[in-house]
């Protein structure tokens, strides 16, 4: 499992914890992207390893972070 994958697994037990619907579709990326909805919000996460300044900016747009 590489980096993205994990934190692809991180994003969704968080969104798990809080009750909130949780769905990855990599078919609506563009070029290894990924679309990640969580509730009613979505985002891009790309192809590349994850970085901490990336994930939190991810977690921010999701509203995931505390």
């Amino acid at each position: 499992m590489n980096k993205r994958d994990r934190f692809i697994a991180e994003l969704r037990g968080e969104a798990r914890a809080r009750g909130l619907s949780f769905r990855a579709e990599a078919w609506r990326g563009k070029g290894g992207h990924m679309m990640v909805f969580v509730g009613d919000r979505l985002t891009t996460v790309p192809s590349r390893e994850i970085d901490p300044k990336t994930a939190r900016k991810i977690r921010k747009q999701l509203g995931l972070a505390d």
